[in-house]
């Protein structure tokens, strides 16, 4: 990249950012000093927060709060393909996960972190924009679980209401044609641009195919070539309405009741200035799965045990609350080719990248780098079209321990910008183990205790494997073979003793030097595929989390089947923490149908 280019590149961003600083963010919805008084209070602008707040608010009659624990987002996480960029900054709680007893062995301190958005949009404003449904099986196991009503049969019209469709692979018609009418369909939807790579995978994974896998390209929430989330559909639009007030930097420490009815939100503005908002009708949880059960055990909703040990006043004792925490993780594979069809550094930081993106709202940074996603029962795998995978960037987003050189055995070009290739993302779709989220204290400066759990369950280890040997078969065939395919086994240290040549190997080995007279005293080298024990080990070590943590206030033990909080009246929680059970791969879609259908819950509520 030549130095008049990167200059031009960084032009274009700086002159692109401060337009967007001075004059997108101004909104008279956003206020500093509210009313005593609302009908109804929605803490958190995340996904489904940003649904309700403007939903509600489309009644005039109607007074709504909400409030956001954060600011405005920055300007890079419209971009699709920089979507990374506003992890551990000011727009991410970066949340500290307890040292693992199962997994992250390759992480400082075993301590996976947990990207979780702070700001308009939520965690909806720094995710991979990856739309998706799920599968049918996911919700009919809800209602074996007691989640009834939100099979995806009952979902169905209000996935058409927010997405003009219940498929998900597909474009959005309007979007097709030309134009959008968003009355008709606020999210707007786009097939992630034809890589090769993605008619390359199609292609290898019809090759292997029976009837239990399914290949889908890749659907993103983008608009001419920006982030298309909740905020941008839903709340951005309603900013200006004299009934929707929005407080930024505000954060909800807790509800009071009267005679369990919830009357009140005690919060803390701009971080250090106490108030208490009253509400006439309901007061919506939409804070996530971490900061949900955080707001109800500090409002006296939580274990019994908990509320006791925390001196905190019981209102109602429900064990299940910050229980039954899930999350997908993901296990990164990196596959070098020698045809140059990948997204790399070198690519993309250049003059005509930026003029492409800027000035058309096309080109590679459009689009996150997602070729498709293949399923094969409970495991799946997603193709990543990045050939570079820089250290710089990439090795602290995941907390990998430098002094055990995690990332550079996984990553054997991690400082390589024009290197050619991509990475497999193996996950287990519908994992087992559970953890847990919990108080250490009742002040909010301290934080919750998360303890996430991952591959408690052995059985989650042998389903991300069973994905990972997925992905080695894959690259033995033919439309792989074609463009010099090769997969870089991770080179783990702590794993190594699991894949050596068995003795058998090695007698055979020593007969040949023997034969051949040679004198080396080199080790055999680890056989070309790894074995199972070693993949295992893998897994323990190198997996990070999907950004999917859900379930921690369930539908069925925490809320009834309306989002009512059980054994108390005007309290309902609508995200990712009423989950009984896990979203095959991408929840947010799903939280948006699921917010829409909540809104008509609480309008019926009169």
């Amino acid at each position: 990249m030549s130095l008049y280019s990167y200059i031009g590149a960084l032009t274009v961003a700086i002159i692109s950012y401060t337009v967007y600083q001075k004059y997108i963010n101004y909104n008279t919805s956003i206020v500093t000093k509210p009313d005593k008084h609302y009908d109804y209070i929605v803490v958190g602008a995340g996904t489904a927060g940003c649904v309700i707040a403007a939903r509600l608010s489309e009644d005039p009659n109607v007074k709504v709060l909400l409030i956001e624990a954060g600011g405005h987002m920055g300007y890079f996480t419209n971009i699709p393909l920089t979507a990374t960029a506003a992890q551990q900054g000011p727009n991410d709680w970066s949340v500290r996960a307890r040292p693992q007893k199962y997994s992250s062995f390759g992480m400082w301190d075993q301590t996976p972190i947990l990207p979780r958005g702070k700001g308009l949009g939520g965690s909806g404003q720094i995710n991979f924009l990856l739309h998706g449904f799920g599968l049918p099986e996911d919700y009919n196991r809800w209602s074996r679980l007691g989640f009834e009503g939100w099979t995806f049969k009952d979902l169905k019209p209000y996935f058409m209401k927010a997405f003009g469709t219940t498929e998900s692979e597909f474009e959005s018609p309007c979007l097709s044609a030309g134009y959008c009418d968003e009355t008709k369909a606020p999210m707007q939807l786009k097939l992630v641009q034809d890589y090769e790579l993605t008619s390359i995978f199609k292609r290898a994974s019809s090759r292997l195919a029976d009837r239990y896998t399914l290949f889908r390209r890749a659907t993103a929430a983008v608009r001419d070539g920006r982030r298309h989330q909740a905020y941008n559909a839903y709340l951005k639009p309603a900013l200006n309405r004299p009934n929707l007030h929005v407080m930024l930097k505000t954060q909800a420490i807790s509800i009071r009741f009267d005679n369990n009815v919830a009357s009140s939100l005690y919060l803390l503005a701009d971080h250090k200035y106490l108030n208490n908002i009253f509400v006439k009708k309901e007061i919506i949880l939409c804070a996530g799965a971490i900061k949900t059960p955080q707001i109800l055990m500090l409002s006296g909703i939580g274990p019994r045990d908990l509320l006791k040990r925390l001196k905190i006043p019981p209102v109602s004792e429900n064990n299940h609350v910050g229980r039954n925490l899930h999350d997908h993780m993901n296990v990164p594979i990196y596959v070098s080719i020698k045809k140059p069809i990948s997204v790399t550094l070198a690519k993309v930081f250049t003059l005509s990248t930026a003029w492409d993106y800027y000035w058309k709202g096309e080109g590679l940074l459009s689009f996150p780098p997602v070729a498709g996603v293949e399923y094969k029962n409970t495991s799946a795998l997603m193709l990543f079209a990045m050939g570079s995978t820089s250290e710089r960037l990439l090795r602290d987003l995941s907390n990998y321990n430098p002094q055990v050189k995690v990332f550079r055995d996984s990553f054997p070009f991690h400082n390589d910008t024009s290197k050619e290739g991509f990475v497999f993302l193996a996950a287990c779709i519908q994992p087992r183990s559970r953890g847990s989220v919990t108080l250490r204290d009742t002040s909010t400066t301290v934080p919750v205790v998360v303890n996430p759990n991952y591959l408690h369950q052995d059985w989650d280890v042998k389903c991300m494997v069973r994905a990972v040997r997925r992905a080695e078969r894959l690259v033995t065939t033919k439309p792989f073979k074609e463009i010099g395919a090769r997969i870089h086994w991770p080179r783990l240290e702590r794993c190594l003793s699991f894949w050596q040549y068995s003795k058998q190997d090695q007698i055979g080995l020593q007969r040949r030097r023997k034969k051949l007279k040679s004198q080396t005293t080199e080790k055999p080298k680890p056989r070309p595929s790894p074995p199972n024990e070693y993949l295992e080990c893998l897994v323990r070590e190198i997996a990070v989390t999907g950004h999917h943590v859900s379930g921690t206030a369930a539908g069925g033990t925490v809320v009834d089947n309306e989002l009512r909080v059980k054994n108390v009246t005007g309290l309902r929680i609508m995200d990712a923490s009423v989950f009984p059970s896990p979203i095959s791969l991408y929840p947010n879609s799903v939280i948006i149908g699921m917010a829409e259908k909540a809104v008509e819950l609480i309008r019926s509520n009169v």
